[in-house]
Parts: C-alpha cells; structure tokens; sequence
C-alpha cells in the first residue's frame, strides 16, 4: 500500500538504523534477521527489557514490539519456529488464526494465472521450506482444503503439487541456472474474448501480456473527487474541418481550452507555422468547424501523450490536416485497429 518508493525507503532507513546501533550498542542481539520491518531475534530473557528500550530509544517514529517464545513456538512471517530437544531447529507452516483459506476463487472474472497464483505459492512453499515429515503431510492436507474453499478440486491441486515437485527436483539435480531471457511486456485489462485476441499479436511482435482485472471494485465505486471538466484536462483532441471530412488530432499537456485557444488564434491571423489546423484552412480557403471540436482523451501522465495521440492518428477514419509523421510509429497500432473493427 502506499507509495511505491516506501519499500526501498524503508528498507534503506533501517538498513541505516540496524548498522548504526551495531557499531554503539554491546546490546545489540546476536541473532537478527529482518524482512521489511520483520525481525527474528535471540535476545537473553533478562535483557529482553533492556533491549526493548534501546530500540525504541533510537527513533522518535520507531517503536518495536515484541513476540516471545511460547511454549517453545515462535512465529515469524509465515513460519513457526521451535526448538528440538537435540536444540536443533524444527519449522512449520504458520496459518494466522483468522485466515480463512479464501483467495481468487475459481468462478472469478480473473486471468487463469491469477486465480491459480495463490495455490502456486502455498505449493512453492511447501516444497521450499525443509519441513519433517508429518508437517509436510499435514501442510498438503491443508492445500488440498484451501482448494476446495476456492472451488478447485483435488485433481487441479494435485497438478500444481507435482509441477513444484518436478520443479524442486530439477533444481536439486544440478547447480546450473537456466538464462532468463529478458522480455517486454504490456498490461492490459482482461476480457477473454477481446484480450486473448490481443495478446496472441502482441507475442508474435515479443511482447508478453500482464493482464489486470478489468472489473474491480474501484472501478464500480463512484469517484469521491470533483470531476474535472474537459476543457481543463490534459489529452488528446480532435478538430474537425466543415468543409471537407479531414480533422486535425492532436495533445495538450497543458489545459486543453488554453491549446484550442492557440489554434483558434493561429487560425485567424494566418500563422500557418503555429497550427497544422491554420496551414489547412490557408492552403484550401475551408473553414473549421469549432462547434464540432472534441476531446477524445484525457491522458494525466505526460509521458503517455505520445502513445495516445500515435494511436488516435494511426486508427483515424478521415483523413487528416496532421503534417507531421505521428510521434510513435509502429505496425501494433494497425493491429489495434483491426481488431477493435
């Protein structure tokens, strides 16, 4: 949630944190391991007060608490540590008390691979964490479970614990990585019968597709901000010529009346050099229809205008006032076109 600089924020703040109290403090634990803002520790009993105190001292926004050890358990992140007799350690996959077991269920509008991410985690896990036997059993048992709250049954379940089976032996098998070959990739919202379409093009150009769901709860809810009218967006805008079918299609990062404005004006005093608009009423002698000028698309970040108007200019019905060659120009957009037809 948030920012997506606050991870890489806090982990070089506490990166910073943890490196300066260990040059100051004989406290500092000998154990620590830390994940996020996430820290397993070994701290002695009778410092574990102290200890507190000198952390909670170093920063006025830094206060840590803390989780001791019950009845020789501890839970950290996703796993519950304990200690063995011979003091060896012993993990087990830890379910927080109020997890249901709920995640993408299998009637959900979602990508495949969305709904099937969450069992391909638990199923990684299972493998990836040296768990003993009756563990093991038992954390299998409860992905079969998971399933069947999600509406998958055993045989689906059963697929993806021999995928990540085959996969852990592989690797066990030899220390050689396969090379990860690097590839682009675009997002898309997904609507089978028009994204499948889509992304089997994009692959043929070497473009992998991230699908998004297109039918979220935030896209249902009404927007809670004062809607912006158009004549003070920033997008993609089309002028239109009355005396022939040809339009002008053009962006604005600024307010779209301030740009139209400098048409209209360029329009009237012949400044041809200012406006595609002007140099085509000057060269015909037509005239422009202002009354019929749209704004076809509002576009607030502005390193996306020249996708935009690249794509408007590409996929246009009526010829166009344009003289210059679109910002972007590629083969993707035609596709774009064909398919939308």
């Amino acid at each position: 949630m948030g920012s997506k600089l606050s991870p890489l924020l806090a982990e070089v703040f506490m990166a910073d944190f943890e490196t300066d109290l260990e040059k100051r403090e004989k406290l500092f634990p000998r154990v620590w391991w830390r994940y996020v803002d996430d820290i397993f520790a070994s701290v002695k009993e009778r410092y574990l007060p102290q200890t507190l105190e000198l952390l909670n001292n170093q920063h006025r926004s830094i206060k840590f608490t803390v989780e001791e050890v019950v009845e020789g358990k501890l839970p950290f992140l996703d796993l519950l540590i304990s200690r063995n007799e011979d003091n060896t350690i012993k993990f087990e996959i830890y379910w927080k008390p109020t997890s249901t077991d709920r995640y993408i269920t299998v009637d959900s509008r979602h990508f495949g691979a969305q709904k099937q991410a969450a069992s391909h985690s638990i199923a990684h896990r299972l493998y990836h964490i040296p768990l003993e036997k009756p563990e093991f059993e038992d954390e299998k048992q409860k992905i079969f479970d998971a399933g069947i709250v999600n509406g998958n049954d055993n045989d689906f379940v059963l697929k993806i614990l021999h995928k990540h089976a085959r996969k852990k032996h592989r690797s066990d098998a030899t220390t050689l990585t396969p090379d990860k070959e690097e590839s682009q990739r675009v997002s898309l919202p997904f609507y089978p019968k028009l994204t499948n379409g889509i992304s089997q093009i994009l692959l043929q150009h070497g473009l992998k597709t991230a699908y998004k769901s297109g039918n979220t709860l935030k896209d249902r809810l009404v927007s809670l901000n004062d809607k912006i009218p158009e004549e003070d967006r920033s997008g993609i805008y089309e002028i239109p010529c009355s005396s022939c079918p040809a339009i002008y299609i053009g962006q604005t990062r600024r307010k779209f009346k301030v740009r139209l404005k400098e048409h209209k004006n360029a329009v009237e005093n012949g400044r041809i050099n200012e406006s595609s608009v002007a140099a085509h009423r000057t060269e015909f002698d037509h005239s422009v229809d202002w009354k019929k000028v749209k704004f076809r698309k509002s576009v607030r970040k502005t390193s996306h205008l020249n996708a935009w108007e690249s794509i408007f200019i590409s996929t246009a019905e009526k010829p166009l006032m344009n003289e210059d060659e679109p910002p972007i120009i590629s083969s993707l957009f035609n596709l774009i076109n064909q398919k939308s037809a």
